[in-house]
């Protein structure tokens, strides 16, 4: 992830078309989950998720909400729009997206959009935005580790996921990649984000040879783009343990070395 790629035309075209749904939602009154994946804010993880972006954090100039939707969410949605072709009618499903902006944007455009997520409060606000705004986008309640292609209504043309992969095992990780390429049409794309370098536990993606085990043998897909995972070397999150509030505040600090930082990744892969 690189600041500097929204500075492209069509990044910046995607930022504006995000803030401008933003602002479409919030004068109808309508939410969309937060970078965060809720649809609040506890008061108790303010704080926490403002250290987690980092101690350099700039928002956006003229960003809609920056305070439920940073750039680093932008840069996510962005980055995915500038490596595929998402046109109206096309099949997209969104692995863990539930309410989310990415879920949205694609239904704003005219995708045909399924979305799935063990948060029932997501998927039952998802069908709600759903109805509410006469989007094609149905919401289910299904793990990723378990997808059922007869309920989600067969093959997609996308599949996305933003941000969610290291949230699960891995061994989870690579249960989900094995069943990816069936949901997919002959050509279709399989498109996701990712923490890189987190020190969370759990996250463990730490380098390209992490990616090509966790994501891409599992899958047999074709990668597009490059064919080894580019790291560039900037940080721009922090996770919160490493943050000098840190013991003050009772976070946890990761039993691991490093400065704490860490960054967003991308992957792109096709069948056929």
């Amino acid at each position: 992830m690189d600041r500097a790629d929204l500075d492209e035309p069509r990044a910046r075209a995607a930022c504006a078309e995000l803030d401008a749904l933003i602002v479409e939602m919030g004068e109808r009154g309508l939410r969309m989950s937060s970078w965060y994946g809720g649809l609040e804010r506890p008061a108790d993880m303010v704080e926490y998720e403002l250290a987690n972006r980092g101690l350099d954090y700039e928002p956006l100039a003229g960003a809609a909400d920056d305070a439920r939707f940073p750039w680093f969410l932008y840069w996510e949605i962005a980055w995915l729009v500038l490596h595929n072709d998402y046109r109206p009618g096309q099949r997209l499903l969104d692995l863990g997206g539930c309410s989310s902006l990415f879920s949205c944007y694609m239904a704003s455009k005219g995708l045909d959009v399924v979305a799935v997520d063990l948060k029932e409060e997501l998927v039952d606000h998802g069908n709600e935005l759903a109805a509410a705004t006469g989007w094609s986008l149905r919401n289910l309640r299904m793990d990723m580790r378990a997808l059922d292609a007869g309920e989600l209504g067969g093959q997609f043309d996308h599949i996305a996921s933003v941000c969610v992969f290291e949230h699960i095992p891995i061994s989870g990780r690579i249960e989900v990649g094995g069943r990816i390429r069936d949901l997919l049409v002959d050509g279709g794309g399989f498109s996701i984000s990712f923490d890189y370098a987190n020190p969370s536990p759990l996250a463990r993606i730490d380098s390209p040879e992490d990616v090509e085990r966790q994501f891409v043998r599992p899958s047999g897909l074709r990668v597009r783009g490059n064919g080894d995972f580019h790291d560039n070397g900037l940080r721009y999150l922090l996770h919160p343990g490493h943050h000098p509030r840190a013991p003050e505040e009772g976070w946890d600090r990761p039993e691991t070395s490093g400065p704490g930082e860490y960054t967003f990744g991308a992957l792109f892969q096709a069948r056929g």
